[in-house]
């Protein structure tokens, strides 16, 4: 009798460890260019973003983050998504034993989730479960470490059930049951730094970006190769208007990512819109548009870039490309109107016209970087 208890006993904790999750879908933090309206704060405010971004939900970079080894790809403006991030994206693979998230935040609603990587639960091994209750009479010790065995996988599919179900709310807008459950996961499993760079995101959307950025910080001290925690960090800082910060975290994922082409854009752009590293940002966007030469956001920020630097010509033609790759891409369809009336150029006043017409308040959001 005792012996079939046991069994039983230990059966239960082994299919408990069986649990599965079905596979969620996670959110990367919002890309570089797109941002909430500015408000009475006093930061300098965001990039102008084209209309109808994004979809179904609303993000703050990553994620959960895409793997480090991946390249995180912030997201355009006017297109829905993360990731990431990415990649927005995106991280970090978890450390449990076999259980991406995918990480650069308007309210409402998160963009659509890349399908998460990480936190994969898994059943627990039959060799652990048969060493647990010791089926081929072997030592207690061996027991022992397999019952041990047992027990670590059980806890870590636990923190991955968690992890997918926050994810799930979070697909539903329901932010506060998202952070209940990322936090039950971080409780469970404090080592896995998709955990807090995913509810990093959660409060992000929830425009909570102080509390977002403390979880930023925690997830680059667990894992410092977290592309997903740094891309969602410089768009926390960014939103917040801290430039010089953001420019810093980009240019940690370009250390990560060499060869991404949207982290070098996004290190291009914040630096010149911070304003005192306006070479070096073109040096920026140069890279970027040597890794890819269509890269929209790219172009149009070195445009912003020659115009701060006073090549009007350059600004001009940069602009064009852009609107040969996007023709009602109003952002540089109305700044390139502006330097052509810089250089005397009638026509300028037909792009400014056009660009209206796409977008009406184009040109308030582009004056608040004194193209005007």
């Amino acid at each position: 009798m005792f012996r079939n208890r046991r069994s039983d006993c230990l059966a239960a904790v082994a299919a408990l460890a069986a649990v599965t999750v079905l596979s969620g879908a996670t959110v990367q933090a919002q890309s570089y260019r797109s941002y909430p309206s500015p408000s009475s704060q006093t930061y300098q405010p965001s990039r102008p973003s084209q209309p109808s971004y994004p979809s179904s939900s609303s993000q703050p970079s990553y994620s959960p983050p895409p793997s480090s080894s991946q390249t995180y790809q912030p997201s355009r403006p006017s297109q829905p998504s993360y990731s990431p991030p990415p990649s927005s994206a995106p991280s970090s693979q978890p450390s449990y034993s076999s259980p991406q998230p995918t990480p650069q935040a308007q309210p409402a609603p998160l963009p659509q989730a890349a399908p998460a990587q990480s936190a994969q639960p898994s059943a627990s091994s039959p060799q652990n479960s048969a060493r647990c209750m010791n089926r081929e009479k072997s030592t207690p010790e061996n027991a022992i470490s397999g019952c041990n065995a047992v027990i670590q996988e059980t806890v870590k599919n636990l923190a991955a059930a968690y992890y997918f179900r926050a994810v799930a709310h979070r697909a539903r807008n329901d932010f506060d049951r998202a952070i209940t459950d990322f936090s039950q996961a971080i409780s469970i499993d404090g080592t896995d730094s998709d955990f807090l760079t995913e509810r990093g995101a959660t409060y992000e959307a929830k425009n909570d970006l102080d509390r977002a950025v403390a979880d930023y910080d925690q997830a680059i001290k667990i894992n410092p190769k977290s592309a997903a925690a740094f891309h969602n960090r410089a768009a926390a800082y960014q939103k917040k208007g801290d430039f010089a910060r953001a420019a810093a975290d980009y240019g940690e994922l370009t250390r990560l990512q060499p060869n991404s082409a949207e982290a070098w854009g996004s290190r291009c752009w914040t630096r010149a819109v911070a304003g005192r590293e306006v070479q070096q940002a073109l040096s920026d966007c140069d890279q970027a548009l040597k890794l890819n030469p269509n890269l929209v956001d790219a172009l149009d920020s070195r445009a912003y870039v020659n115009l701060k630097l006073g090549r009007t010509d350059a600004a001009i033609a940069d602009y064009t490309a852009v609107l040969k790759l996007d023709p009602k891409y109003a952002p540089s369809l109305y700044a390139r109107g502006i330097a052509k009336q810089r250089k005397g150029d009638r026509t300028g006043s037909s792009d400014i016209s056009a660009a209206r017409a796409i977008k009406a308040d184009i040109g308030d959001e582009l004056a608040r970087y004194g193209l005007r």
